[in-house]
């Protein structure tokens, strides 16, 4: 009798504590995420709240300007900008509908002057657009603010599990090649995977808003010379180089990159007995695998530049690392900044 009573208990504290959970995620979702703002240009919808939010002064953004290829597991078209990134994960108040949502944020945009560059819904985004625009797989595509708590991110996680009438649109204002991009992505929550967080967001609007302004990076890596790089080598081992600059998700070295491969070639000519390890460092950002395989070629791009400037590439071995040795937290975008670098190691 006893341990019939002694399981029923558990079994009630069990039950209490699922029905509490989604409440709890509930009561998470009532206020925006700590730092968090809309942008100027879409503002929000009436009862929403920003469940996650991240801002960079300058990056690259590649939005879907075409429908979702499931053969090709990619997208039929995309466009890119570089310059001020704002992503924004708003959850819609309850018994609100995709197209309502979605539609109140179209008119808002094109009222400003914005015009479409492309909007599908439903099959027309293509069978795997959600996959493809917003997956809990692939920690890139989240939109997770900075110290966000445990919930929170688990909501950033589950925010588009499992949708129903997904919608999709990409606007633009501006003059050619200076233009302002916003995309605009926007689903039912109908369930999911994620347990007491799809209970919670059950019914409700997910909108992913994405804004580029163009803008130029800001000049901050100061040049190492032939000196410094060889005092540092000499008393460290190795030193750390910020002057190299690559095409985003490309090996490709850019040209502003001249100056510090100047001085790198400097140092090896000064020095013509020094042999040196290239390592590629990136932050942790993506897939490993994907991360070391990058990593790898940009050093293997770095040597060729210093081959083809005459110094000997029995002196040179590339290696890539990935994110396997990081200078500092990949918490954080200026972490993550560290840790995207070249490294000369003396041999």
């Amino acid at each position: 009798m006893f341990l019939r009573q002694l399981c029923f208990v558990i079994a009630m504290l069990f039950a209490n504590l699922a029905y509490a959970a989604p409440a709890d995620y509930t009561s998470e979702m009532a206020a925006d995420a700590e730092g968090a703002a809309d942008s100027p240009f879409t503002g929000r919808y009436e009862g929403s709240t920003i469940v996650g939010q991240t801002s960079k002064k300058f990056d690259e953004l590649t939005l879907p300007a075409g429908p979702a290829d499931i053969r090709a597991k990619a997208f039929s078209k995309t466009v890119s900008q570089k310059g001020r990134v704002l992503r924004t994960l708003y959850v819609s108040p309850e018994q609100r509908s995709s197209l309502e949502v979605f539609g109140n944020y179209i008119d808002a945009l094109k009222a400003k002057g914005f015009a479409a560059v492309f909007e599908c819904d439903n099959a027309t985004c293509g069978a795997n657009f959600k996959d493809l625009k917003y997956s809990a797989n692939d920690a890139s595509k989240n939109v997770i603010s900075e110290n966000a708590s445990t919930r929170r991110k688990f909501l950033s996680n589950g925010m588009f599990s499992k949708i129903v009438d997904p919608r999709y649109a990409l606007l633009k204002k501006g003059d050619p090649g200076n233009e302002t991009y916003v995309a605009v992505f926007a689903g039912q929550n109908s369930g999911g995977s994620f347990g007491d967080v799809s209970k919670a967001l059950r019914s409700r609007v997910g909108v992913l808003i994405e804004v580029v302004e163009p803008g130029q990076r800001e000049e901050k890596i100061v040049t190492l010379t032939a000196d410094e790089i060889g005092n540092s080598i000499g008393a460290d081992g190795r030193v750390v180089i910020y002057g190299l600059y690559f095409d985003f998700d490309k090996a490709t070295i850019k040209p502003e990159s001249q100056p510090q491969l100047a001085q790198m070639i400097a140092y090896l000519k000064a020095d013509p007995g020094s042999h040196v390890y290239v390592v590629g460092h990136s932050d942790n950002k993506g897939e490993l695998d994907y991360n070391l395989q990058l990593s790898a070629a940009r050093a293997k791009s770095v040597v060729a530049a210093l081959v083809g400037a005459g110094v000997d590439a029995s002196r040179l071995t590339a290696k890539g690392v990935g994110p396997l040795a990081p200078l500092a937290s990949n918490k954080t975008e200026e972490g993550q900044a560290k840790n995207r670098r070249v490294e000369l190691v003396g041999m």
